[in-house]
């Protein structure tokens, strides 16, 4: 998991807001005594609140989450690749319902949590939002837990009955404790130790309250049409007509009167903290989040040089359809590729598996290294071969720089095919992953790989995984931005656009 990071002294512009009184003082309960794995080094006389005292990032940062007693009450729904249990848990003393899609195999499987957007709480039912996220991640391998929030589904009501504006506070407790409570339950089959995070719409909102507020909990943040990193514009489109409004104004002032109050209850004023990969949707004809709101957020996140990706869909609106195929694609890859074990078998980059088609070679049938052999010419890149007593499926391929996937198929002469673009100071090149195990790559075209991300394993020998070829890696690198893909060419002056990958790339391992 990530490493505490200590909130930047923006944050501290909370300490000048007046504390509200805090009745919301939770009992302990036996189950909440039960030690429990906490997000952050939380004084122990600090009392657990089941409502924030304060409404600030900073002072959510600095809470006593416990989230205990998770029990699995119910089996809704049972197929082939998972079981779908209704679930309970404790968030800081309150019953917080929901569920939780287990996969079935070999486990343990990467923790996702699901945080849903706005339904309103009287005709809300357990488990309603993101349906189908919750089903296509847990096909492709994740432990899914989506949880109701305080006042939806079975869950106890929020105790704090002021109505005032919180930007998703409570809920952004009930989240968080839903990761403590698998933490502390242990389950056989799920790890959460490895934690994605995707929040729709207000779910986007309580995402990033976490992201900001405890990145530690997290590896990996999807954003889905999220409302706005300012509270203050969140409130102003939605809250500031009802009773809430008045409410919300009589405590926290305006944003002219009290600006040092709205931003230290703004995940903006602490997006310096992020340390989490961040993927970004959002569609062009969202009619109740607008696109602005992501487009500004990616600018933001991209000056402070964090790690974001931002797919925006031409003609989406807030609920993706057309596009909807796409972007859990795109999700599964980008939680695969941060979630799931890097620390793979064996990695293939080995200088003495150079041993019968290096860079340049020319090849002929008649005394090629490999017999029999069909090809014929100059050998445009370099094969990295699998040694006699290796099992080729346990060896992984890993990116050898920063740049996007160009392109991900079954070509014949290779089998799986992954291409990527790159930018080096030697100039752009595309590089050719070849004869891949298409089943263990994760990522589609447009998805961004950052050097030493694991791409996938080899196939297996003499099958369709390698079109027929012996187990190894044909690993080339092609000049410019146009994908090559041959592996032989006639002439030395063709063999001038490709270079040699060992010393493009120092392979001194």
């Amino acid at each position: 998991m990530k490493k505490m990071i200590v909130l930047g002294c923006v944050l501290l512009l909370t300490a000048c807001a007046e504390p509200w009184p805090n009745p919301f003082v939770a009992p302990q309960t036996e189950t909440d005594s039960v030690p429990v794995p906490q997000s952050r080094n939380v004084p122990s006389k600090r009392e657990m609140e089941t409502v924030p005292s304060q409404l600030s990032i900073a002072h959510f940062s600095g809470m006593q989450l416990v989230g205990t007693g998770l029990t699995l009450e119910t089996v809704l729904a049972e197929n082939s690749a998972y079981t779908r249990h209704q679930i309970s848990y404790r968030s800081n003393g309150l019953r917080i319902s929901g569920i939780l899609n287990i996969p079935k195999g070999e486990g343990p499987f990467p923790l996702i949590i699901l945080n849903h957007g706005f339904i309103a709480p009287s005709v809300y039912t357990v488990g309603r939002g993101l349906k189908r996220e919750q089903d296509y991640l847990a096909r492709h391998g994740f432990a899914v837990l989506h949880t109701d929030y305080r006042g939806h589904g079975e869950s106890d009501p929020s105790p704090d009955t002021r109505m005032v504006y919180d930007a998703g506070l409570e809920y952004s407790m009930d989240s968080a404790n839903a990761i403590n409570a698998v933490r502390q339950a242990r389950l056989p089959n799920v790890d959460s130790s490895r934690v994605g995070m995707l929040g729709h719409s207000l779910g986007g909102g309580v995402t990033l309250n976490i992201a900001t507020a405890h990145p530690e909990m997290v590896d990996a943040v999807v954003l889905y049409a999220p409302v706005h990193s300012d509270a203050w514009e969140n409130f102003m489109r939605w809250r500031s007509m009802r009773e809430e409004g008045d409410n919300t104004r009589a405590l926290l002032g305006t944003r002219e009167q009290s600006p040092a109050v709205w931003n230290a209850l703004s995940s903006l004023s602490a997006l310096n903290v992020i340390d989490d990969p961040i993927l970004l949707f959002h569609g062009t004809k969202d009619s109740d989040v607008p696109v602005e709101w992501s487009e500004f957020l990616h600018r933001e996140l991209t000056s402070l040089n964090k790690d974001v990706n931002y797919v925006v869909y031409e003609g989406e609106k807030h609920e993706f359809i057309p596009k909807w195929e796409d972007f859990m694609q795109r999700t599964v890859s980008f939680f695969a590729s941060n979630l799931r074990e890097k620390s793979v078998t064996v990695p293939v980059y080995d200088m003495s598996r150079i041993t019968k088609k290096p860079f340049g070679i020319f090849i002929d049938p008649d005394t090629s290294p490999i017999q029999p052999e069909v090809f014929r010419g100059y050998h445009t890149g370099t094969d990295f071969e699998v040694f006699a007593e290796e099992d080729e499926t346990n060896i992984t391929v890993s990116a050898l720089c920063k740049g996007r996937v160009e392109l991900r198929d079954t070509i014949r002469g290779y089998g799986g095919v992954l291409v990527q673009s790159c930018e080096t100071n030697a100039g752009s090149f595309t590089v050719l992953y070849g004869h891949l195990n298409m089943d263990t790559i994760h990522y589609v075209r447009g998805d961004m790989l950052r050097r030493g991300d694991i791409i996938g394993s080899l196939g297996k020998g003499f099958s369709p995984q390698t079109s027929g070829e012996r187990p190894h890696l044909h690993l080339a690198v092609h000049k410019g931005t146009a994908t090559d893909l041959r592996g032989y060419v006639q002439t030395e002056e063709e063999l001038r656009n490709w270079e040699d990958p060992v010393i493009l790339f120092d392979m001194q391992l």
